[in-house]
């Protein structure tokens, strides 16, 4: 099986049209007629990555998070650069399916992520934050979900440290209020959806990345938030996209490949 082929299946699924556009999904180092001897699935394309493939004789790594994301105008000393250069020293590939996924509400982020985070916990999925049309099929960004019995924040923090396998070096929260219910899950980096969140009115919001005057804002609003980390949140991917490339090819050698931030 060629490089292209493994793509071109996966496209039909996590098409790129429907990315953000501000992202860079796709084929970001591929040679597409090299004859496929086995995938990596991780969430960044790193050095360490990089010589996990190439000790267990893997051309095609495929990562979450995009490893060329700004334009490239030459190939000197910086990280980029190095793992572009090894990468083709090594022949391997890299292709990365990031928002494309994110947004897939079959078998994309949310959904993957809800089952770790509430796992033993009944709730309902009440909508989205944001969602779009493209082709004919809806894809969409933020859970909103509603627990079938409200539970304490403290409990529910307790929860996701266990679900993530985070410790509170690696977790941040602010609590304003003790009874959780209705719960909006933004995977990766929530300052960009605010304004949604607020409107939705929450009493927990769970993300990363968010700047001081969102927290100011979820604050003044009473809404509870949990900063899990971009990592905790997203490394998800690695396991769920494995699974989802073993079952189109059962006889491909796919190993997956974690890093702990």
């Amino acid at each position: 099986m060629k490089v292209r082929e493994i793509i071109n299946r996966i496209e039909e699924d996590f098409p790129i049209s429907s990315s953000m556009g501000f992202d860079n999904s796709g084929s970001n180092v591929i040679s597409f007629d090299d004859e496929l001897k086995g995938v990596l699935v991780c969430l960044d394309v790193t050095i360490d990555a990089i010589e996990f493939a190439k000790k267990n004789n893997i051309n095609l790594i495929i990562s979450h998070h995009p490893l060329i994301f700004n334009d490239i105008k030459n190939l000197n000393d910086d990280p980029v650069s190095k793992r572009v250069k090894l990468l083709n020293k090594y022949d391997i590939n890299a292709y990365s399916c990031h928002t494309n996924y994110d947004v897939n509400t079959e078998n994309g982020m949310g959904k993957n992520l809800l089952k770790v985070l509430f796992k033993g916990i009944d709730f309902v999925l009440n909508g989205y934050i944001e969602s779009f049309i493209v082709d004919n099929k809806k894809y969409a960004l933020g859970d909103i979900i509603s627990l079938k019995n409200s539970i304490s924040f403290d409990a529910i923090l307790d929860l996701i440290k266990k679900n993530l396998e985070l410790d509170d070096k690696k977790i941040a929260y602010y609590n304003f209020n003790n009874d959780i219910k209705d719960i909006i899950v933004i995977p990766g980096s929530g300052s960009g959806d605010i304004e949604a969140v607020i409107k939705n009115k929450p009493d927990l919001l769970i993300t990363s990345d968010l700047k001081h005057n969102h927290i100011l804002d979820l604050r003044e609003e009473n809404i509870s938030f949990i900063n899990a980390t971009h990592y905790g949140l997203e490394k998800v991917f690695v396991n769920s996209f494995s699974s989802y490339i073993k079952e189109l090819f059962k006889d491909l050698n796919v190993l997956t490949f974690n890093i702990n931030l």
